[in-house]
């Protein structure tokens, strides 16, 4: 049996397993006025049904409540709710509020742990059906 680095253990206490992905990130700070405040393109890392870990060179507080814009392509085949006519990648964001839940330095890059607290519920289950079947397919 393969030993995955994603199973709960003392050193790992995360409830989803995390995809690692360079999906493109967008992300803004809720405070209003919203639009005033600058758009932050960041580097995704890794990806859960949970949360996302960035790259950012101006990291953010932990506590931060931001509004993130993930670029996934194909996510929405994995949606209950999708209709195969066509797949277009183009349009498939995943979008959530989301707050930093941490911020380390690692190899002089700056990581943000972004733990989704609003996202829609169906979108969250394409998301981890998404990280699920890459597992699958990596087995």
């Amino acid at each position: 049996m393969r030993t995955s680095s994603f199973e709960l253990t003392e050193e790992n206490k995360r409830q989803h397993m995390r995809l690692p992905r360079p999906y493109r990130v967008q992300a803004r700070e809720l405070v209003f006025p919203i639009t005033k405040n600058p758009m932050m393109d960041v580097a995704c890392t890794d990806i859960s049904k949970g949360g996302l870990c960035v790259e950012s060179r101006s990291p953010l507080p932990p506590g931060t409540r931001l509004h993130v814009s993930v670029h996934i392509p194909l996510l929405n085949k994995f949606s209950s709710g999708f209709f195969k006519v066509y797949e277009n990648d183009a349009e498939q964001y995943f979008q959530a509020i989301a707050d930093v839940a941490w911020v380390k330095v690692h190899d002089g890059v700056h990581l943000m742990g972004l733990q989704f607290v609003n996202a829609d519920e169906d979108l969250c289950n394409a998301l981890g059906k998404l990280v699920n079947d890459a597992f699958l397919r990596a087995d």
